[in-house]
Formats: structure tokens, sequence, C-alpha cells
């Protein structure tokens, strides 16, 4: 099969005339209207984690096409059967605050819930953590560059930059003044280079947040519901976030996200639940498939092939001064210079192999269920390009 060209996926919105407009996919496979297959290494922006078209999500999301989209907020059983199959994968002391759209949709009703709930006014996250790009969501994660300031949002120095017993330092001495009302933290930076906190870090920002009344909004919009290895990248530690942000995976790319509360916080009508599409029926139907398929595999053990395979392949980077950091199904591979990554995804695009591209990092985020021949083939065009280009660097 002729795999000539793949897409880069990242910040080109508007594709130009070296990229494949695509037609269709199947599981790990995109085709462009040529007929060209590609593999698939993105799985677009991390969503389609079942793989593209998947049979019986498809199935289930043309059924409901022929009975309603959307209601206009009316009830429907679809949306507690979504419910359900969503506070499944929690404890019992957390429940479905509410569907939403979109990552930021949800991080945006997570801060109202926050500042309603304590009565505080201010939020804090983390340098280069992505939690979506409204104008709060963005001034929470990055500097963007125009002068834009929120007085009551702050964001604090991160990994790489400052060391965990610094950033932790800065923190506490915000939080003891007892006027934010919630950290945000990204527990892998999806689009911030893969850095991750220690648990030491995690578990001494969670006992500092509990000291000072303070919520921990977590955000797992990627790395959510088996990304990492295990449901959730907060199954590892030893306590359970206050608020928990969910989406992409959890519909198999289907627009749809949600935000996890503990059952005692009741919502209430300035958190402004709800919105035009949110908890729609198609979406629902397909939380529901999705959430289904994701019981009948052995998503734990695909996922650990996939970190193993994925760890082997490009151990021999950090010889040419890419940095390797990742777990599961989610790795960024750091070149350091923006023209030579840049050069390297159009050369891994040429050779047929579709990855994520952000400044200077190549993104890999394969679908849980990529056919290993080839996930071997393009870890093995991603390293043969990557070596040379590091050759010529």
């Amino acid at each position: 099969m002729e795999r000539a060209r793949a897409s880069i996926q990242g910040h080109c919105e508007r594709p130009d005339m070296s990229t494949p407009i695509i037609s269709h996919a199947e599981n790990d496979l995109l085709f462009d209207e040529g007929g060209r297959a590609y593999i698939d290494l993105f799985s677009a922006y991390g969503t389609v984690f079942l793989g593209h078209c998947h049979p019986r999500i498809t199935a289930a999301v043309r059924d409901q096409l022929a009975r309603a989209w959307t209601t206009g907020g009316m009830p429907t059983r679809l949306f507690e059967e979504a419910r359900a199959e969503v506070e499944g994968f929690f404890h019992e002391s957390r429940t479905l605050a509410g569907f939403c759209s979109t990552g930021m949709e949800a991080s945006e009703y997570a801060i109202r819930i926050a500042r309603v709930s304590t009565g505080r006014a201010e939020i804090l996250g983390f340098d280069r953590n992505m939690h979506g790009k409204s104008l709060a969501t963005a001034c929470l994660s990055w500097n963007n560059r125009d002068g834009i300031k929120l007085p009551q949002v702050h964001r604090m120095p991160f990994l790489p930059h400052q060391d965990e017993a610094e950033i932790l330092r800065a923190t506490e001495e915000l939080l003891s003044r007892r006027t934010v009302s919630a950290v945000f933290v990204e527990p892998i930076q999806g689009s911030g280079g893969g850095h991750e906190p220690s648990r030491a870090f995690l578990n001494a920002l969670f006992q500092m947040c509990r000291s000072t009344g303070t919520l921990v909004v977590f955000d797992e919009v990627l790395t959510g519901f088996y990304r990492t290895g295990t449901p959730f990248f907060f199954s590892t530690l030893d306590v359970i976030p206050d608020i928990v942000l969910i989406g992409k995976a959890m519909a198999n790319g289907f627009p749809i996200s949600g935000v996890m509360v503990p059952n005692y916080v009741e919502i209430t009508g300035p958190m402004l639940r709800g919105s035009t599409y949110a908890g729609n029926p198609l979406a629902c139907r397909a939380v529901t498939a999705t959430l289904r398929e994701m019981a009948a595999m052995d998503l734990a053990n695909m996922v650990s092939a996939i970190h193993a395979h994925i760890h082997t392949a490009f151990s021999s980077l950090g010889q040419c001064g890419i940095s390797v950091r990742g777990k599961g199904a989610i790795w960024i591979l750091d070149v350091q210079d923006m023209r030579r990554a840049a050069r390297a995804v159009e050369e891994i695009r040429r050779r047929g192999v579709c990855v994520g591209f952000n400044g200077t990092h190549v993104r890999i985020m394969p679908a849980a269920t990529i056919r290993m021949e080839n996930l071997t083939a393009a870890c093995n065009v991603v390293r043969e390009v990557l070596e040379q280009e590091s050759a010529h660097a």
C-alpha cells in the first residue's frame, strides 16, 4: 500500500498545497483524495482513541441521526445512560456535574463551580499547561503576548523552567491568602512539551490545597480513559482530585466533554450549567457506545504494549540531543530547534506517517487500536528521519 504523504497536525488550521486533503479514515489509517494511505500516529489530537470510524460506535451514532440530533434542553434517556457510563469510571463519591461540548467549555464550567462553591474569586494555573483558548483559560495557561491580563487569574512558572520545590513555595505563598478558589493541573503537558510533575509534587500540592480550602481541578481531557495506561492519570495518586475534567477519548472523537465533582457540591444557577449543544443526543449516544466498547477491551494491556514499543523505538534519540518524554500512548519528542523540527515533520509526512507538530515538539498519540505492524513501521520512519536530521544539523 502506497503511503506517500501525511498531514502535519498541530497549528496548521488551513492546509497548504503540499498537505493532502483527507477523504476518509479507517482505524489507524488516513486516506487522502488521491487514495493514498498513511499511518496516523496522532489520532486527531488524541481523540479517536478506539480508531477512526469504529464500526459499532459509527453504527450507534448513525442510528441516532435518524432519531434526534439535539432536543434544546429537553431531557432524554440517552443523557442518563451516558451519565451512568461515565460515573461508572469514578468512585461513588463523585458525580457528573454536566456535559459540555469542548474541553475549554468544561474548564470554564469548572471555574464557575469552584468560584461559586468556595466563595473565592481567584484561580491559579501553571505555565504551558493547556486548559483551552478562551480568554480565562488562555490567561491561566500561557503568556499569549497580547497584553491581556485578568487580575484574578494567576499563572505560576512550571517545569522545566523552575524546579518543583520553588513552584511549591510560590504556590503555598499564594494559597495561604485563602483567596484562590481552585488550582488547575494538567498531569502531562500535551501542548507544553510533555513535562510531568512528580508524584511527590502532586501529593504535596493536593495537601496544600486541602489545608487552605482550595479545590484541585485535574484536567484529564487528554490523559483520561486509559491514554496513559490507567483509567485516569490520577488513578496512580494517593488522593482523588476535587474536580476532574474529561473529554476527547470519551466519545472517540465526537465533540463532548464533562466535569466530575464531589457529591456534596450543589450545582446552582450562578454556575451557568449547560449550553446549546451540551449533552445532545448524538454526543450522548457516542459516549455510551464508546465507553461500552472500552469496557469490553483490555485497554490497560493494549496501552502497556504501545508504551513498551514506543519507549524502545525512540530510546536511541537521546544520543541525537532529542528529549523523549511520555507514557502510555502520549509521547513528546523535543527536537530543541523549531526549524529542525519543521523539516523533520515535513519528511515524516512525505514518508507516509501522520504526527502532531507544535514548535520544537513532535507529538505521538496513537490510537489504542493501532496495529503493531503499523506502529513499528511508523516509529521506524520517525526515528530514522529524526536521526538523519540530527546528523545534518
